[in-house]
């Protein structure tokens, strides 16, 4: 549909929520250190649990870690933290709940470097939404898309500028460190002779236009304290014309403070170098490249370390690419947020075996330990014998003005031990991978014992509900109380 003329001075005008996060992050208007010798991973949205941060804080001292990337702006236009935009409120960009404020507060609590990572001219959702602000298909006349399906905004259009720039001042707000923009280019996928570009200055090269967006990037958000870095392609180091994106080093280094190439070895065309398989070469590279970028541009160059398909030999041979170059700072990218490759590297690389995290303590440990009793305002909602291998959980009616209410299942199992709860899924055959949060485990067993009791949820009563999960592999819920079992409750109960 027609982007209407609300929409469009929605996005001129100056907002409300703008001013706001001026004042509250006018205090830290000076803008702080990054860390030196920098060393980032990326985190994806969706890997914004609590488990994902458990292990990021695990390895970082281990592994001198001290910088985590977020996505919070996607290709597809979702953003990842509790937006309060109102263009973006009325597309249903914004897709969590909160755990991407939850992330940057642990991770700054921690002294972590936190970076929000903004994918600008992509984007799908303002693109379906808003079609006058994207590129065109010269051939339909419809919105062009990529050979991924994906939309493009249009890198000319102000009002495009303004709608990222808006949302990186309320990133600013959240407390984050450094704002970092990626896709800032021009479409590289796809048909791209059939795409137009509406309103385009003919006199305007697209280097001079992402150069400009950054200018006015840097205008805005300088005032807020944040950094500004951009991710570049690889080949950016080895350029000096403009090969179609956008991206020249000489025209986006005076607006931004950090520069994020792409160095990934293995997506060098063919015969780069006169290699006939560049990705075999990953220190050569590193060392070349940056060599290159040094001799043309004084700001501060963080290579992005390739972290996926390589092997730990070959993610070293990268690091050992940018010490040859005289550079310390180095990120490392895995698309799916999974570093384990990364630490064997550098445990290889230091002589140190890092042990397995633990994220809660074992049955071993448990076992070792007194009975765990949860009192509610009534009764005990959850008794747990660690060294008898079983578990009492009883519902509660809501109390009146009372400021807890124990009356769901999912509540009350919360209070179990989550080594407990992966004895009881284990032995129901319900795989439990050492990254799943309490959270799916406590849907799981919901489910389990409304199987059990042949109940749904919200037709349990308060009554003792049990489960024996220390002897046999059965571990199924039941209201058949051992006799001798549920009179030790009952007396608990009363106090005896």
């Amino acid at each position: 549909m027609p982007t209407s003329k609300k929409t469009e001075t929605l996005l001129m005008r100056p907002l409300l929520i703008t001013v706001l996060i001026l004042l509250t992050v006018a205090s830290v208007a000076a803008e702080t250190t990054p860390p030196t010798p920098f060393r980032g991973i990326y985190l994806p949205g969706q890997c914004l649990t609590d488990r994902r941060i458990d292990k990021a804080l695990y390895y970082a001292p281990l592994t001198g870690i001290n910088a985590v990337v977020l996505h919070a702006k996607d290709p597809r236009g979702r953003l990842y933290w509790e937006s309060q935009h109102p263009l973006a409120a009325t597309m249903g960009a914004p897709i969590c709940r909160g755990s991407f404020q939850k992330a940057v507060r642990r991770l700054k609590a921690d002294g972590i470097w936190v970076i929000a990572k903004v994918d600008v001219f992509i984007d799908t959702l303002l693109v379906r939404h808003h079609p006058r602000l994207g590129v065109t298909d010269n051939q339909t006349g419809a919105s062009w898309a990529d050979r991924h399906g994906l939309h493009w905004a249009n890198p000319y259009d102000p009002r495009v500028w303004q709608y990222n720039i808006e949302l990186a001042k309320e990133l600013a707000g959240l407390g984050i460190d450094e704002i970092q923009f990626d896709y800032i280019r021009f479409p590289t996928d796809g048909e791209l002779a059939r795409i137009g570009y509406p309103g385009a200055d003919p006199a305007q090269t697209r280097a001079a236009t992402i150069g400009a967006f950054l200018a006015a990037a840097q205008k805005a958000l300088k005032p807020l304290g944040v950094l500004i870095s951009v991710d570049l392609f690889g080949l950016t180091a080895w350029k000096t014309d403009d090969f179609g994106v956008g991206q020249v080093i000489e025209m986006i280094a005076p607006h931004v403070d950090v520069i994020c190439p792409m160095l990934y070895p293995s997506h060098f065309p063919a015969g780069f170098l006169g290699w006939p398989q560049p990705g075999e070469h990953p220190r050569q590279i590193m060392k070349k490249s940056l060599n290159r970028l040094k001799k043309r541009t004084d700001r501060p160059v963080r290579p992005w370390v390739q972290g996926f398909w390589y092997t730990p030999t070959q993610i070293n041979d990268q690091l050992n690419g940018i010490a040859d170059a005289d550079q310390k700072d180095w990120s490392v990218w895995n698309p799916a947020g999974n570093y384990t490759t990364l630490y064997k590297a550098v445990s290889d690389r230091t002589g140190q075996v890092f042990a397995p995290p633990k994220f809660y303590p074992s049955l071993e440990t448990l076992r070792t330990q007194p009975p765990s009793i949860v009192r509610g305002h009534r009764r005990i909602i959850h008794y747990s014998d660690p060294g008898k291998g079983y578990a009492l959980l009883c519902l509660e009616a809501p109390v009146p003005g009372a400021l807890q209410s124990y009356h769901t299942l999912q509540i009350v199992l919360s209070l179990m031990d989550e080594a407990v709860m992966d004895r009881i899924l284990t032995c129901r055959r319900t795989q439990v991978s050492p990254m799943a949060g309490r959270r799916w485990k406590i849907a799981r067993l919901v489910q389990l014992i409304s199987e059990d009791l042949n109940l749904s949820p919200r037709k349990i009563r308060p009554r003792p509900i049990y489960i024996d999960w220390g002897s046999g592999n059965t571990c199924r819920f039941t209201l058949d109380v051992p006799q001798h079992r549920l009179k030790a409750y009952q007396g608990l109960n009363q106090g005896e």
